[in-house]
């Protein structure tokens, strides 16, 4: 990852940490300000609490952020910044863990929406560089989409979205803010430090099965949303409420198919079309994946599954065999963690395959692959 970028990802990180603090303040302050906001994972422990380590987590990201960017220098040169590396994992763990909860909804919702624009991206590019190929899969999309909107109401699906999404916004703002610090600092983190220690060898050693696991969190949720297809439903919903509601069904079956996606671009982190776009694509067929395109991405969704599911996993629904069953088909809580993990395993992979091309790690720091 190039200098520039992390240069970036790190005023980035300031920003929204400094909208993080400037609210937390505010509601110190002012009584009832921003309104209610759900419960974060620090929630539990007292409002007073919960705003307290939300100002500390903010005030750190932007002192970390502020030395990261001093001494970048320092950095590629070789300089140890450990110590500045563990205050970053300090201060974004504090601001992810006070993220506003409730937040996995409307994240569902948002990349449900962003999976339906990357298809038609997809599409484009595929019939630009390879017509026939391009065609089909246009074609298939067509006649899904004719389907979707003659007999599942697709039409009035779309404004019912974006509408739901007006009640939220502020609430969704504030939280993308603390994941957008925290994993800001976690990207930082991870593309300076190298497979130093015997706990980063491991992980580079077994970043394939750590992959893999990860990707296989998204299939319990995915089996559940396909089974809307057929006459026995999981997971709420029956044949009488899908006669009734048709939306109903077409909105779980694009969660289902945003899940499956997620589970998809994860294992992208281990397979060859996550280091090179496939040929098929116009414009950057065959290029070089920039390491920043899929570290960056993969780490906000990390940090919002890990603080958000957690969050999720302590709540329950009742009975330990419900709780039990939820937290299996929606496993973010694991897949968090995972996902980190696999993300840091993925950036010392393609900083090993560069060290062997480019020769030195001041000619691969150059390179903007390192």
């Amino acid at each position: 990852m190039s200098d520039r970028s992390r240069v970036l990802v790190l005023l980035f990180a300031a920003v929204a940490a400094s909208a993080a603090a400037v609210v937390s303040l505010l509601r110190m302050l002012i009584p009832g300000f921003f309104g209610t906001l759900p419960t974060s994972l620090l929630g539990r422990l007292g409002t007073g609490v919960e705003l307290a380590v939300a100002l500390s987590g903010a005030l750190g990201v932007i002192v970390v952020a502020v030395t990261a960017l001093a001494t970048r220098r320092s950095v590629r040169a070789g300089a140890p910044v450990r110590g500045v590396r563990a205050a970053a994992l300090l201060a974004a763990a504090l601001l992810a863990a006070t993220t506003p909860g409730g937040v996995i909804a409307a994240a569902g919702y948002s990349f449900m929406l962003t999976v339906l624009v990357g298809i038609a991206a997809f599409v484009t590019l595929t019939v630009l560089r390879r017509p026939w190929l391009g065609i089909v899969l246009a074609t298939v999309v067509v006649a899904l989409a004719t389907y979707a909107v003659l007999d599942l109401e697709a039409a009035v699906l779309l404004p019912r979205i974006v509408g739901s999404f007006g009640s939220v916004l502020p609430h969704a703002c504030l939280a993308l803010a603390h994941v957008i610090a925290a994993a800001g600092l976690v990207v930082w983190t991870i593309t300076t430090a190298g497979a130093h220690g015997a706990f980063a060898r491991a992980v580079l050693r077994h970043r394939v099965a750590i992959t893999v696991v990860a990707a296989a969190c998204a299939l319990p949720y995915v089996v559940a949303r396909a089974s809307w297809l057929t006459p026995w439903p999981l997971l709420g919903g029956d044949a009488e409420m899908f006669t009734l509601e048709p939306a109903m069904r077409l909105t779980g079956l694009l969660l289902g198919l945003a899940m499956l996606t997620g589970g998809v671009l994860t294992l992208g982190l281990i397979r060859p079309w996550g280091e090179r776009f496939p040929r098929f694509l116009a414009g950057v067929g065959g290029r070089a994946v920039p390491v920043a395109f899929a570290v960056i991405p993969a780490t906000v969704v990390s940090v919002l599954f890990t603080a958000a599911g957690i969050e999720f996993a302590l709540e329950g629904v009742g009975p330990a065999k419900d709780s039990f069953l939820l937290l299996l088909t929606f496993p973010f809580w694991l897949w968090g963690p995972l996902l980190g993990l696999a993300t840091w395993g993925y950036v010392m992979h393609r900083r090993t395959q560069a060290g062997e091309v480019s020769g030195t790690p001041r000619q691969t720091e150059a390179a903007g692959v390192a």
